[in-house]
């Protein structure tokens, strides 16, 4: 350990930074616990709204695929929960009375916002509602539409769901929203004043950073979880997949040099001439090697992964657990059924999955 009058050496200072990350992480743990209570039973079934073309990659891949959420329907929600999240920090900020912790909180507005640069959430939208027409008008953009309806409760609890992946519920009351992160960022500055006066570590091993991160991942949630209540009909959860995109594209391209060199290495062989093989650069810490694709919309090119879903045991075994199929609005819902019916049976959904129509009235 460093005596008083030293610079702490580098494994220090981190060992230090680590300790007070851990500190404020234990401070939350009331109210982490709380939240994910809140989030532990999903309505049976959720359901998904899409087109044609999504109905049959989802159920020929056993998958849905979730974007970025910079590039949803619905993006601009991203703001008005970041808006409001910096908001209520602010004002829990602004009733700080010790001067040593007043001088060194960070005044940038929206430094809470985990999202900013780093990891990127995709997203996949559910209702509990099955036959909304909000849904129909937002999602069909002139195709055909379809909800489906999917049985969350094994895959949720049995922790099925792909590596970094939660499922939530959106929150839609302002007042429960502000009051959630009131606490949050009280619990957040109450632990920085204990750590500081307890001695353990000085301004500079908090603030700007491990207090900034810390307060980030405890909010992190939320900012994808906040919605205005005009919206609240649709009672929404999201299945939510954080991706490092920096990262999964610096794996890519060392995989792809990789290759490159191995067959470069195979055709020099074929000449007498033996390439050493060089150590690969792979590992970064937070790629899984996930395939990032891009699909066409009206905005452009808008990217994605894909989620893999099904059950482990029970009817739906190493399938996606499809309970219902909902048919969009349709001039003739009579054969738009039967033509969904057969298209689920062929794939495998039978008598365990139930296909009806819709019953809003909806022209075209």
């Amino acid at each position: 350990m460093a005596t008083d009058g030293e610079t702490p050496r580098p494994t220090e200072r981190r060992a230090q930074m680590d300790a007070a990350l851990a500190s404020f992480r234990e401070a939350q743990t009331a109210q982490r616990d709380s939240w994910q209570a809140d989030q532990s039973q999903p309505p049976r079934p959720l359901y998904h709204y899409t087109t044609l073309g999504g109905l049959r990659g989802i159920i020929g891949g056993q998958s849905f695929w979730a974007s970025d959420v910079r590039f949803m329907n619905d993006a601009s929600e991203l703001a008005y929960a970041a808006d409001l999240i910096a908001s209520a920090v602010a004002e829990v900020q602004t009733a700080v009375t010790s001067p040593q912790l007043r001088g060194v909180l960070p005044e940038r507005p929206g430094f809470a916002n985990a999202f900013e640069y780093g990891e990127r959430p995709f997203v996949a939208c559910f209702c509990k509602r099955g036959d909304l027409l909000s849904q129909w008008r937002g999602y069909r953009a002139g195709e055909v539409g379809y909800s489906l309806g999917v049985d969350f409760r094994q895959i949720a609890t049995l922790g099925l769901l792909p590596t970094r992946t939660y499922l939530r519920k959106v929150v839609y009351d302002v007042d429960r929203q502000r009051q959630l992160v009131r606490t949050i960022t009280q619990t957040w500055l109450e632990a920085a004043e204990v750590l500081l006066d307890s001695e353990a570590c000085d301004l500079a091993d908090l603030f700007p950073y491990p207090a900034i991160w810390a307060l980030q991942e405890a909010l992190a949630e939320q900012h994808l979880c906040f919605k205005n209540p005009a919206f609240s009909e649709e009672e929404e959860w999201r299945l939510i997949k954080l991706v490092d995109v920096r990262e999964e594209f610096h794996l890519l391209s060392d995989r792809r040099t990789e290759a490159m060199l191995a067959s470069t290495r195979e055709r020099m062989k074929h000449v007498g001439v033996d390439m050493p093989e060089r150590p690969t650069a792979w590992g970064q810490a937070r790629a899984e090697g996930i395939d990032i694709h891009f699909r066409q919309t009206a905005l452009g090119l808008v990217p994605y992964v894909e989620l893999s879903l099904s059950d482990k045991a029970g009817i739906f075994t190493d399938r996606l657990p499809l309970v219902e199929a909902v048919h969009g609005p349709s001039p003739n819902a009579e054969l738009s059924l039967e033509s969904l019916s057969m298209y689920l049976e062929s794939q495998g959904y039978g008598v365990h999955t139930t296909v009806r129509t819709s019953d809003v009235p909806l022209r075209r």
